[in-house]
């Protein structure tokens, strides 16, 4: 009965990926698919990681200079829309109310940096961000379950809230109870994208801490390419 209603759950979420053209959460489930509507994606995603992609930056990102080559308005709105539907998908479904919220005060921020690094830097240093990226959990949505059910702990304290803003030096803890879940997702993940730097991790005590997350590159850490300023001017516009 729970396989059944984990089935319904993701049927639409896998629906999403299709539209976007982009396994957008890196789920390796879906190349277990074999029905007949799933065949074309599945060809399309492995056919895309047999060719090589050129390294690029999230936050230099380049405009075509003729409208033939996609900067109609037409095409650009579609984009940005794309671009927008990913970046949620991938964080796991974020409310619009929200999101907006966010964007638009990084967008008005009055440091001096970069409000493109602002806006990746404060996605990713959320408790649930921290936990998928050192593979405690094997997703977005995963991070966030555990947290709700309250097996994590920041500086001793339990923290319920997925979006907790972390801060440099401090210590994330796995409960005790938990801890085997956590051990079969590490060994699942193979560890691979390898965890950024900031994070210092130990696997035996099932420990993170927190450490300096400022000016980090980011630009190998999504499955797709992110347009980080069309992201944040769109939802601080509408």
């Amino acid at each position: 009965m729970v396989q059944l209603e984990a089935k319904k759950r993701y049927k639409p979420l896998y629906k999403k990926f299709i539209k976007l053209r982009e396994n957008v959460q890196l789920k390796k489930k879906l190349f277990k698919f074999k029905k007949k509507k799933w065949e074309s994606f599945l060809f399309f995603l492995k056919k895309k990681q047999r060719f090589s992609v050129k390294p690029y930056s999230h936050y230099h990102y380049n405009v075509a200079k003729f409208t033939s080559k996609g900067n109609s308005f037409q095409k650009k709105f579609r984009n940005d829309l794309i671009s927008k539907a990913k970046f949620n998908l991938f964080y796991g479904g974020l409310l619009k109310k929200n999101l907006k919220k966010q964007m638009t005060k990084i967008y008005n921020s009055k440091q001096s940096r970069d409000f493109k690094r602002l806006g990746l830097e404060f996605f990713e240093t959320r408790l649930n961000s921290v936990l998928y990226r050192s593979h405690f959990c094997y997703s977005m949505r995963n991070a966030s379950q555990v947290i709700n059910h309250g097996h994590v702990k920041v500086n001793g304290v339990v923290v319920k809230n997925k979006s907790y803003m972390l801060k440099q030096g401090d210590l994330i803890e796995i409960n005790s109870m938990y801890s085997e879940s956590i051990k079969q997702n590490i060994k699942r993940s193979d560890l691979w994208p390898i965890p950024p730097k900031y994070l210092i991790i130990n696997y035996n005590t099932m420990q993170i801490i927190f450490g300096e997350i400022k000016d980090f590159n980011f630009s190998t850490y999504f499955p797709f390419k992110l347009n980080v300023s069309s992201i944040i001017t769109n939802y601080y516009r509408h």
